[in-house]
């Protein structure tokens, strides 16, 4: 068993939490901290935008400064909007509550500010976004999201973090150059299965189908389902892979 690891040299973790305080990269989660500033609708580098442009399902976990029961979401979408399908509550243990679910109401219309009714019945300051980047094309930027309490209070995202993050790619926007992964090197084992460990501690184990700097395509052999991992994602491959 060969084992192939994989050195970041990208100073920021893919889910590295980051405050206001902190540095604003283009794109970055930390973007979405605070009230709205980017300057109309369009591709700019003052909103999140993720890694991939309609690579996979993404998320924005966003922490506020109160716990509130929430009432309505906010969410300034000012690219490419109508990507957001769920909204969950976390409490202090991490666990997940819905709190909506459904199509994204400015998905086919006009507009940049999606309002989502919210069904809270605990307080919470955590709240988790997902969007189906794939049923939208291009790339869904996220500006700034508001939360609304039952109470009345309205409150702007303190700090956030991201399933992936185009912040990621390096100024030229090529992202291969901001880290360097070993994924290239594994051409020869097309076809092999693979082993890979992932920074979220997840296990995948599958068929590679594709290899570049930036992306793997893995089948996952269990399932038959195609997966797109992003090598910055990944933290160890063991090739050729065996279960026994």
């Amino acid at each position: 068993m060969r084992r192939i690891a994989l050195t970041l040299t990208c100073a920021l973790s893919l889910l590295a939490t980051t405050s206001h305080a902190a540095a604003l990269r283009a794109w970055g989660p930390e973007q979405v901290v605070g009230a709205p500033n980017t300057q109309g609708q369009g591709d700019f580098v003052t909103a999140w935008a993720s890694l991939s442009e309609d690579g996979q399902m993404e998320w924005l976990l966003l922490d506020y400064a109160r716990s509130v029961v929430p009432s309505q979401l906010r969410v300034f979408e000012t690219f490419n909007p109508g990507a957001v399908v769920k909204v969950t509550a976390l409490d202090a243990q991490g666990k997940e509550t819905p709190l909506w679910e459904g199509q994204d109401p400015l998905l086919g219309n006009t507009g940049h500010v999606a309002e989502l009714p919210l069904n809270g019945k605990r307080p919470t300051r955590q709240i988790k976004l997902y969007l189906d980047s794939v049923k939208v094309a291009g790339w869904n930027e996220i500006d700034a999201v508001e939360l609304i309490g039952r109470d009345g209070s309205r409150q702007w995202v303190q700090q956030a973090s991201a399933s992936t993050s185009y912040a990621e790619a390096d100024n030229t926007g090529d992202a291969s150059t901001s880290y360097t992964p070993a994924a290239d090197t594994l051409t020869a084992y097309l076809g092999k299965t693979l082993r890979i460990e992932l920074d979220n501690r997840q296990v995948v184990r599958g068929i590679l189908q594709a290899s570049s700097p930036t992306f793997l395509t893995v089948e996952d052999k269990p399932n038959k389902r195609r997966l797109l991992i992003p090598t910055a994602r990944i933290l160890l491959i063991e090739v050729p892979y065996s279960s026994r």
